[in-house]
């Protein structure tokens, strides 16, 4: 399981600045989002991500290790992936599309809150590594991604490599791992023309740009150097970020998004501020639609501390977030959390999108296990009455 962990922090690595930097060294350096400079700001960015995940990496060499393969568990967990996936379609359709799911017009409806106990991304997830009898998995892995790229999804590719790389830690993960990764390979080819089409679904793609626009897409450098750039020489808003982003707003925003009614006053997330506080947008234009840019972890606590608490925080945390998943790796809810989520707190950390994402997968595994539970007893029932009737008196 150490190498699971390790796998998933390099993968960050290497997609979001590795890659990047390789394609940056050969092309020359560019931005999509901002006039950004190659400059101080851009290597404190690429510099906090690399020691924050080698530093942890170092440190997770000393801690203890799980080598006993875990075991599937659950016996309708395609029954249940398919009730997700009908969720997940009547939703887009009900909200019109992908324009309207970035506008928001999906909110309050019954497959909005049906969602939360049925996420498409944790069931697949749980039925791949956890069900028993697994059947055609790389179809299903399949039609994941040709549904969530219909609906205008880029990134429906990277759970597969998640995927692949829990794998080993599981009995199943590790009967079809050859076939995951020759899968993942096949649609790595042809992610550039999934990428143009998901993102034709968004708005028009000039195709000289194609690629740019994918390396831009994936990298974690420009994003990381704006916010540095902006608490360096002071052009932020302060004010707005201190707002947003202060520890206040986050916990009353994280319990909004648990609680069935706002406890609090509503707002969107404090990510989809980054524009404005940030670039210059105006505040009041954030919440017209969804169009949120990402600090990463380190970068997270380098706006809160400097460099060198950045560093250090950063490697305490994922260390012992570590520690904390090995030694409790029995209990389904902190193995799939972590597991499932430690990609996304490296890149796309904010507490309430953290509180979202831990919350949507709590409540799909909870689903889960009272769906196998409740489907059993039917199923055995129904039997039991089929066998009782031939002798039933009428």
């Amino acid at each position: 399981m150490k190498r699971v962990y390790v796998g998933l922090l390099l993968f960050y690595l290497v997609l979001h600045f590795v890659f990047p930097l390789i394609y940056y060294s050969i092309y020359g350096f560019f931005t999509i989002y901002s006039d950004q400079e190659y400059n101080l700001s851009v290597l404190k960015g690429v510099a906090l991500n690399f020691i924050a995940v080698g530093g942890a990496i170092f440190c997770i060499r000393f801690l203890p290790e799980r080598r006993k393969l875990i075991q599937p568990r659950f016996n309708h967990g395609f029954s249940f992936l398919m009730i997700a996936a009908v969720i997940l379609v009547v939703g887009i359709i009900q909200a019109g599309g992908y324009e309207g799911i970035l506008e928001g017009k999906q909110h309050g409806a019954l497959t909005s809150y049906l969602s939360l106990i049925f996420d498409s991304t944790t069931a697949l997830v749980l039925f791949v590594l956890f069900q028993k009898k697994i059947n055609y998995p790389i179809v299903i892995l399949l039609g994941y991604i040709l549904l969530m790229t219909l609906t205008g999804s880029r990134s429906a590719i990277i759970l597969v490599v998640l995927i692949g790389l829990m794998g080993p830690a599981f009995q199943n993960g590790l009967e079809i791992k050859k076939k995951i990764w020759r899968f993942a390979s096949f649609i790595g080819i042809l992610s550039p023309f999934l990428f143009y089409y998901a993102t034709s679904v968004r708005q028009e793609v000039d195709t000289a740009l194609l690629y740019q626009l994918i390396i831009g897409r994936i990298s974690m450098v420009e994003s990381s150097a704006i916010p540095i750039e902006g608490k360096d020489k002071k052009l932020m808003d302060t004010e707005l970020f201190s707002r947003k982003y202060g520890f206040v707003n986050q916990i009353k925003q994280s319990a909004n998004e648990i609680s069935p009614i706002d406890p609090f006053e509503h707002d969107i997330n404090p990510n989809q501020y980054y524009r404005a506080i940030f670039k210059g947008a105006r505040e009041e234009n954030a919440g017209l639609s969804y169009m949120s840019m990402n600090m990463t972890l380190p970068v997270y606590l380098y706006m809160k501390t400097n460099f060198f608490f950045a560093s250090v925080l950063s490697i305490a945390f994922l260390t012992l977030l570590y520690y904390c998943w090995i030694r409790n790796s029995n209990n389904i809810y902190i193995l799939i959390l972590v597991m499932l989520n430690i990609y996304y707190i490296l890149q796309y950390f904010d507490w309430v999108m953290l509180t979202a994402g831990f919350f949507r997968t709590y409540l799909t595994i909870l689903t889960l296990k009272l769906f196998e539970k409740f489907t059993t007893i039917g199923i055995a029932a129904i039997k039991k009455g089929f066998m009782i009737a031939p002798d039933a008196k009428l």
